[in-house]
Parts: C-alpha cells; sequence; structure tokens
C-alpha cells in the first residue's frame, strides 16, 4: 500500500483483458506499458511502447526487461511513470556512475543481492550458493537517432541511473516483504 501513496498511480490503472494470459497494460500520455508473464507465477516481461501523432501505437512494445513476478514488472513501470521518481543513493551513483559498476546489497532481511550495471542492462541477482539467479533485468536503450522503436519512454535524460534506483527500490521491498 505504501507504494500507491508513493508513485500516485492507483494500482487500479493497470487492466487486464478478460482472456487468460493477456498481458497487464498501462496506458501512460506518451505510449503503454505492457506486463506479460512468461510462466503461470513466475518471470514476467516488461514491454512499452510509444504513441503516435494520433494517439497509435507506431510499433508493437518491444522488451524494457524481466523480472522475478509481473508485481515487480508493474512496480518497474510505475516508477518510470511516477512524478517522483525513485532516487539512487549517493554512495551508489559514485559507484556505478558514469560507467559500468557492480555492488553488493543486503536487503533488509539479510540476503545479499548483487546489482550491475552494463553497457547492455542493469541486473540485479541473488546469490543461492556458489550460483547467482538473475532476479530482474532492464535493458539499457538503444539509441539511434529518434528512433522511438529504441529509447524509453520521454521524461529521463539518465535511464541508467533511474534502473539502478529502481532496482534498490526491488530490493528494499523483497527484503521487507520476505
Amino acid at each position: 500500500m505504501l507504494i500507491k501513496q508513493r508513485f500516485n498511480r492507483p494500482w487500479s490503472a493497470w487492466r487486464r483483458a478478460v482472456t487468460k494470459g493477456a498481458p497487464w497494460t498501462l496506458n501512460a500520455p506518451h505510449g503503454v506499458w505492457a506486463v506479460s508473464e512468461l510462466r503461470p507465477g513466475g518471470r514476467a516481461e516488461l514491454r512499452y511502447a510509444p504513441f503516435d501523432d494520433e494517439g497509435g501505437l507506431r510499433v508493437a512494445p518491444l522488451t524494457i526487461g524481466e523480472f522475478a513476478s509481473v508485481g515487480d514488472a508493474r512496480f518497474a513501470a510505475d516508477a518510470y511513470e511516477a512524478e517522483e521518481p525513485p532516487e539512487l543513493p549517493d554512495d551508489l551513483a559514485d559507484t556505478f556512475l558514469p560507467g559500468d559498476g557492480e555492488a553488493e546489497i543486503q536487503a533488509p532481511d539479510g540476503r545479499v543481492f548483487l546489482l550491475s550495471l552494463t553497457e547492455e542492462a542493469v541486473t540485479l541477482s541473488l546469490g543461492e550458493g556458489d550460483a547467482r539467479t538473475e532476479w530482474a533485468r532492464l535493458d539499457q536503450p538503444r539509441v539511434f537517432g529518434d528512433d522511438p522503436e529504441h529509447g524509453r519512454p520521454p521524461g529521463h535524460e539518465e535511464p541508467a541511473e533511474l534502473d539502478l534506483a529502481i532496482m534498490v527500490e526491488l530490493t528494499e521491498r523483497m527484503g521487507s516483504a520476505a
């Protein structure tokens, strides 16, 4: 419930068609977000497509990232659309920006997550013994001029910083929910 108040967006803004397996969709003024389950009760894919001048979709929604659950993917889109999106703590900003980096983040319940930034993606992984499992990934935008198929929604000059902040928020959410 805290998330609803923080982002000033009621969860009811998300819509789902009656059809089983249909994606969750969220219309924003500039485009549409879609979240689809890849496996029932499991991983979810986050997609985005911008509207054209007539209000239609210019392209099919393109993959923005993949998450451990539908709720996490919807949280990421809500955070991206928030009037006041989450901010990356200064100590982590120094670690990651302006280039690649990695940092371990301890969740409130004691679990340790690895947050990493590369040219391809911002990734949040959970350690399981000697192995790591990818919990969430936000692909980094591919910028080719003004081509709408390759960018993120308008309004964020530094998507990597916002993506990192979203992952930190997910860690805090998961840690307090467990």
